[in-house]
């Protein structure tokens, strides 16, 4: 992915010919990642149980219930050492079948290190509202952060020159009259769990955010529900700090 000037990944694609994301070969699990505090608490469980059905529901996959994925977390939690902070990854199949993975989360110094790079491959849009183990669009990406452990996500712009996500994370910026937006979903989001505990409490307003607006913006910041709502500093691919905007950005869209 070769976008000019320091924003690019070390190799460009093939040939320069742009990839498209194909479809999933078969259907893909769902995934909830969650934040398990001392004590075996969950702060975001309502609101990862409300996204799971959701994409659940529009999916066609088979539902188990509240009360089986509950059971299946207090189970797991109960076995953990309590004074630790914990990682759990839900995965829901299509046919309804739950598998729960652990880990445990060790504290991050901040501010987190991040690239801005893109333009995001385009194809299977529909896909990016969910999240699933179908992730075509951030494999290089993927691959180019377990080299370079001290960054700890890349956010992408896509091919209108718009802010999206990172690969692991909702992006957001200061606006110059100090009220914090994130980007819309329709500009290729996925709508996070702190993503949405942020714009419900009214700390954050939705809006397109064009990529030189970011890279200029007097502060930024990413979430995700391990992490919460974090400082970031931006660095380019070559881990220098980033002062500019990237190149080879598309025009700003023509007036309605």
């Amino acid at each position: 992915m070769n976008v000019g000037g320091p924003y690019k990944f070390d190799a460009p694609r093939g040939g320069g010919v742009p990839q498209i994301a194909g479809e999933p070969a078969s259907a893909p699990q769902l995934i909830e990642t969650m934040r398990a505090e001392r004590g075996g608490r969950v702060p975001l469980l309502e609101g990862h149980l409300r996204r799971l059905r959701n994409s659940s529901t529009e999916l066609g996959y088979a539902w188990p219930g509240e009360a089986a994925i509950r059971t299946l977390l207090l189970d797991r939690l109960a076995t953990l050492d309590a004074t630790q902070h914990w990682r759990l990854r839900l995965l829901l199949s299509p046919e309804g079948e739950l598998t729960l993975q652990h880990s445990p989360l060790q504290a991050l110094a901040g501010p987190l290190t991040v690239s801005v790079q893109g333009p995001r491959i385009a194809g299977a849009e529909q896909w990016l509202r969910h999240k699933t183990t179908h992730r075509p669009w951030y494999e290089d990406a993927a691959a180019w952060l377990e080299a370079r452990p001290q960054v700890f996500d890349v956010l992408f712009w896509n091919e209108k020159g718009e802010m999206c996500e990172g690969t692991r994370s909702n992006l957001y910026m200061q606006a110059a009259d100090g009220a914090w937006v994130t980007p819309p979903i329709s500009s290729g989001a996925l709508p996070g769990v702190e993503r949405q505990t942020l714009l419900e409490s009214g700390q954050v307003q939705e809006r397109p955010i064009r990529v030189e607006e970011f890279m200029l913006a007097p502060a930024r910041r990413i979430s995700n529900a391990l992490r919460g709502w974090c400082d970031i500093q931006l660095m380019d691919a070559g881990g220098e700090e980033a002062t500019a905007p990237p190149h080879r950005l598309p025009p700003d869209p023509s007036p309605p």
